[in-house]
């Protein structure tokens, strides 16, 4: 897994992007190409929120936070990453996409001309002005991305919704699961590989507050979560209160 650094949007400026490996001389040699940040995201609130795709966030209307305020001069008002194929549903401040067959469906539906999405290096080279570039070049899966990038732009408060996937052993539990691109509930996700991938991140912003939203408090956390001083799990009702919805 890749080693993640404590960077910021503040003083990010755009990084070398490996474009084609050429094997020579019993060695592999690189060729890049510099990739400039084109996001300037400087009205960062007091709090954001990354949106998963698992079910429990199906008992949440995410108009509300279309909707939100966040008081005065919106200084908490909650700016949204989301996963992969919420866009057909809701559309975030920022989206985050991983996986080919998504990126394909995104790309076709000239969702990204009107709004910012993220990809990897290689879906950046592949589908070219479509995509903005995940710093670091990160690979990891698209829920742990959408908090990273939270983190990255300098919210110190994250809300995690709709992360069933990494909670518990068992079938994908996806809203989309049974949509073209996604896996059937039948077939498993790789729970280990998203709790260390979350974890780093979690690890890595330990000044972030993460918060996971589920529709009881008493829902079921994994302890590779429970045990970091800086993660907590709330429920609907609380989310209101503490976020302010309404």
């Amino acid at each position: 897994m890749q080693t993640l650094k404590k960077l910021y949007r503040a003083t990010y400026a755009g990084e070398n992007v490996i474009t084609q490996l050429t094997y020579s001389n019993n060695e592999w040699l690189p060729t890049t190409e510099y990739v400039s940040n084109q996001v300037f995201n400087t009205f960062t609130t007091g709090q954001a929120i990354a949106i998963g795709n698992g079910e429990t966030r199906k008992g949440f209307d995410l108009a509300h936070i279309t909707n939100h305020r966040g008081g005065i001069l919106a200084k908490n008002k909650l700016q949204s990453y989301g996963c992969n194929a919420l866009y057909r549903d809701f559309t975030p401040d920022f989206l985050i996409a991983v996986g080919d067959t998504i990126i394909k469906e995104i790309a076709e539906s000239k969702y990204t001309q009107d709004h910012i999405v993220y990809a990897t290096g290689e879906h950046i080279l592949a589908y070219p002005n479509e995509f903005y570039l995940i710093p670091q070049n990160v690979s990891y899966d698209a829920g742990a991305l959408a908090v990273y990038m939270a983190c990255f732009d300098g919210h110190k408060k994250v809300f995690l919704m709709g992360y069933d996937g990494y909670h518990g052993v068992g079938p994908v539990n996806n809203v989309y699961k049974d949509t073209n691109g996604y896996p059937h509930s039948s077939e498993h996700h790789d729970e280990t590989f998203w709790n260390l991938t979350l974890t780093s991140i979690i690890k890595t912003y330990s000044d972030v507050e993460f918060i996971s939203v589920m529709p009881t408090r008493g829902w079921y956390a994994s302890d590779a979560f429970i045990r970091l001083v800086n993660f907590r799990q709330i429920d609907f009702r609380d989310f209101i209160l503490e976020a302010d919805i309404g």
